[in-house]
C-alpha cells in the first residue's frame, strides 16, 4: 500500500529552506507541500512559483489557520524559532525545527514542554545524523571497530562573501556557532553516545561576529575532541575517529568518503592504499547516480524528512528529539559564553543565553556555577 501523503506548510523561504528542504520534500512521495509563509512578498512568490505551491500566506498565523496543513516546518531566523514553533505545537501541528532549536534554554525548555502535551510530532533539523556515511561511520563505532575511542577530529566549514545581517550577531542567532557548529556539537553525541562535559573556545570576527572558531571539548567517556568552523574558508566537512584499535575519516561531500585504517595497518601501506582504492570502485556506480541527484549531503536532508513523515503517520517519537536540540544549544552556549571570557567552561554548569555582542549573558539562576 502506498504510505498517506503528509500535508506541510513550510514557513520561512530563506536559503536553506529553498535549496535544502524545498528541492528534498520534491522528491518524497509521502510529502506534499501545500503551503508557504515568508513576510518578504518578493520571495514568498519566487519560491512558491519555483516549487509550484499555490498557497502563499503572509505570515504564520494565516498558514497555521490552514486545516489542511498537518505539519509544519520552521526555516525562520533563530531569533523566531521558539516563538513560532510554540504556536504550530499549540495549534496542533506536528512540527519540525531547523537548527538550532532556540536562542536560550529557557525557551528550549518551554518548547520541549509544550511538545510534551501536544498531540503531534516534534523533530529537531540535524540532517548530519541522516547522512549515509555518518550513520556507516556510528555503526562501526558501536561495533567496536576502532577499540577504545581517544580522539573526535572534525571540520566544518563553508565560504561566504556576506550574510544577512542578524547572521552577523551572535545575540540574534548568528556567528559559526550556531550557524555550523552546533550541527557537529549534536553529531559529537550522535557518533560517540556520550554528553560534552566540558568546551573551551576561541573565535575571530572581522566583517561579523564569530566568522572562524576553534572549539576543544572533553566528552564524559574521556574522548578529547578538537574541531574547527569557519564561515569564510572552503566548503569541508569532515569527521575523523581515532580508536586504540583502528581509524575512521568521514568527508561528507564524497561518495567514497569514508576510509578505515586499522592501527596494524598504516595510512600509506600498499594494503591500506589498494583497500582504499577497491572501496572507491565499488562505490562508483551508486555514487555517480547519487551525485546526479545532489550527493550524499542533500540526500541527508532526503533521508532525514522520510524519517519525520514517518513519525507523523505512525504517530511515534521523531529520532533526534527536542531534547537533543537543547543538548546542541547548551554546548553552542558554552563555546560562546568560553570564547567571550577565554576560559573552559563547564556545559552543564551554564544555563546562559546570549543578550550582547561583548558575551554578557542573562543567567536564568543568576549563578554560573550551579548545576541544572
Amino acid at each position: 500500500m502506498a504510505a498517506r501523503v503528509v500535508k506541510l506548510g513550510l514557513i520561512g523561504c530563506g536559503r536553506v529552506a529553498e535549496n535544502y528542504h524545498l528541492p528534498a520534500l520534491r522528491k518524497l512521495a509521502g510529502a506534499e507541500v501545500v503551503a508557504v509563509a515568508d513576510l518578504d512578498p518578493q520571495r514568498l512568490r519566487r519560491v512558491a512559483d519555483r516549487f509550484h505551491v499555490e498557497r502563499r500566506y503572509p505570515d504564520v498565523v494565516a498558514l497555521l489557520d490552514d486545516l489542511s496543513v498537518e505539519a509544519v516546518a520552521v526555516c525562520v531566523p533563530v531569533q523566531f524559532h521558539a516563538e513560532v514553533a510554540l504556536r504550530a505545537l499549540e495549534a496542533g501541528k506536528h512540527v519540525f525545527i531547523e537548527k538550532p532549536l532556540a536562542l536560550s534554554l529557557a525557551e528550549a525548555d518551554r518548547l520541549i514542554e509544550c511538545a510534551k502535551q501536544a498531540p503531534g510530532t516534534a523533530m529537531v533539523g540535524f540532517n548530519l545524523r541522516w547522512h549515509r556515511l555518518l550513520r556507516q561511520a556510528r555503526a562501526l563505532v558501536q561495533r567496536g571497530a576502532l577499540g577504545p575511542l581517544e580522539l573526535l577530529r572534525t571540520a566544518f566549514t563553508s565560504h561566504h562573501q556576506d550574510v544577512p545581517e542578524w547572521r552577523k550577531r551572535r545575540e540574534l542567532g548568528g556567528g559559526v556557532f550556531f550557524e555550523l557548529a552546533v550541527h557537529h556539537f549534536d553529531l559529537w553525541r550522535f557518533l560517540l553516545q556520550s554528553e560534552v562535559e566540558e568546551v573551551f573556545a576561541v573565535s575571530q570576527s572581522s566583517h561579523w561576529e564569530d566568522e572562524t572558531a576553534t572549539v576543544t571539548a572533553r566528552l564524559a567517556n574521556g574522548v578529547l575532541v578538537t574541531s574547527i568552523f569557519s564561515q569564510r574558508a572552503n566548503a569541508r566537512n569532515e569527521v575523523e575517529i581515532y580508536g586504540q584499535a583502528g581509524y575512521l575519516r568521514v568527508s561528507c561531500y564524497r561518495f567514497d568518503g569514508l576510509e578505515y585504517a586499522s592501527s596494524s595497518s598504516p595510512p600509506g601501506a600498499v594494503r591500506t592504499r589498494l583497500r582504499q582504492m577497491a572501496h572507491a570502485l565499488k562505490e562508483l556506480p551508486q555514487g555517480a547516480l547519487g551525485m546526479l541527484q545532489g550527493g550524499d549531503f542533500i540526500a541527508s536532508y532526503r533521508a532525514e524528512w522520510c524519517h519525520f513523515m514517518e513519525a507523523v503517520r505512525r504517530g511515534a517519537p521523531a529520532e533526534c528529539t527536542l531534547e537533543d536540540g537543547r543538548r546542541a544549544l547548551q554546548v553552542a552556549l558554552a563555546a560562546i559564553e568560553s570564547a567571550s571570557v577565554g576560559r573552559p567552561v563547564r556545559v552543564a554548569r551554564w544555563p546562559g543565553r546570549v543578550t550582547a555582542v561583548a558575551g554578557d549573558f542573562e543567567l536564568g539562576t543568576g549563578k554560573r556555577d550551579i548545576e541544572e
